[in-house]
């Protein structure tokens, strides 16, 4: 079952395999609204502000072409975002007034780990449908069949990453740091990054945990830094704090290499950095930023927002999109069960950046619930982001 849904970018999201209508010409006269979680301030906002954006300009999209056909009815989409400010108290008053206030049934987020964790429940009580972001491998669930996650994460990138760099880096690299977040995401990147360096030969030399409140890393930096790495792994930092964390070990005359293996943002790291310090930066990538539909997204985002676009973006978008496929698909906005099961059968999916989205996760979580997206690899050079292969 696949749906008619056309991106901006001009390019066919999936096929009318069934001849399910697509968009209608008519003015849309009822509503179907799609909630928001994510981080919209703090230092993980560009993530939360990603969720968001993703999703308002693919419902822009559709209403523009006079809103989304599903049965007998067009509907309107009203996205309604709440910021979470990465804190689990405020996730689950977020959602709680979603699903009890705002009558949402379909809500993308939370971005967070922990956000996502203690929202579980309610999400499956409510039998809405969760698009999570949340990194953390207890945020899928063969027991919770209403959570989602809009893409790859780190069990599925971190190791063709680690790959790569044993390959294309200097063969006296050998010695790594990591530093994360002490929370959720932290914990499971920090156990994720520790095996896949130790099973390719690196010797893990430092590891650092900090809270996501810190703004100044000197005194963890300087424990690290005293191990004499080769190569330090930010982890699943936030961008600001990636970019802060780059800027602080080159002012304490770090010259070695860095990646980030997490979360991305290579332009707030930029930005957070320095030009000169950021050069060389390697970045875990969800979309090739040379593709000529991350810069129609771009632009669409900056003229939305004023802001500048973070890549995670591409896949809140592309989410959205897939999401309004199964909704048309199942012919309903109301019975959650068959948009869940439609879920399932509108993959393989068409990125908006011509890649192809899979589903999978049964063998690692029990449950076939997670959007297997295109990865990539980037490197800074002189203020910019290059794209220098693939995390498959």
């Amino acid at each position: 079952m696949k749906a008619n849904l056309i991106s901006a970018c001009g390019m066919l999201l999936a096929t009318a395999a069934m001849g399910l209508p697509g968009l209608s010409s008519a003015y849309a006269q009822d509503t179907l609204k799609f909630g928001v979680v994510g981080p919209m301030t703090g230092p993980g906002a560009q993530w939360g502000l990603a969720a968001a954006g993703g999703v308002q300009i693919a419902a822009k999209e559709v209403n523009d072409k006079g809103g989304l056909k599903v049965g007998d009815k067009t509907y309107k989409i009203e996205v309604i975002p709440y910021d979470e400010q990465y804190k689990a108290s405020v996730a689950i008053s977020a959602v709680q007034r979603l699903v009890n206030q705002d009558g949402v049934k379909f809500i993308f987020g939370p971005v967070s780990s922990a956000g996502t964790l203690a929202v579980m429940d309610i999400v499956k009580d409510a039998k809405a449908i969760g698009v999570t972001g949340a990194y953390s491998s207890k945020a899928l669930s063969g027991s919770n069949p209403y959570m989602f996650r809009v893409y790859s994460v780190a069990s599925d990138f971190a190791e063709p990453m680690v790959k790569w760099l044993k390959k294309n880096l200097p063969a006296d690299v050998k010695r790594v740091a990591i530093v994360n977040p002490n929370d959720e995401t932290g914990w499971d990147s920090d156990k994720l990054l520790t095996e896949l360096y130790g099973k390719h030969g690196y010797t893990v030399v430092g590891k650092e945990l900090y809270e996501r409140s810190v703004r100044d890393y000197i005194p963890i930096l300087t424990k690290l830094l005293a191990e004499k790495p080769d190569l330090i792994d930010v982890g699943t930092a936030p961008p600001g704090s990636a970019g802060l964390i780059v800027r602080q070990a080159r002012e304490l005359g770090y010259k070695g290499h860095i990646v980030k293996i997490g979360g991305s943002g290579p332009r707030q790291i930029i930005e957070g950095a320095g030009k000169e310090a950021a050069e060389g930066v390697i970045n875990y990538l969800p979309a090739d930023e040379q593709n000529p539909c991350y810069k129609r997204l771009s632009d669409a985002y900056n003229a939305m927002s004023g802001n500048q676009m973070n890549p995670l973006l591409v896949n809140w978008y592309d989410g959205a999109y897939i999401l309004m496929a199964a909704i048309q698909a199942a012919g309903t906005v109301s019975d959650t069960d068959k948009v869940r099961e439609a879920l399932t059968k509108v993959f393989p999916y068409k990125s908006a950046l011509g890649g192809t989205i899979r589903f999978g996760g049964h063998d690692i979580y029990g449950i076939h619930n997670e959007f297997l997206t295109p990865n990539y690899i980037g490197i800074i050079k002189n203020g910019d982001v290059v794209t220098v292969g693939t995390a498959e």
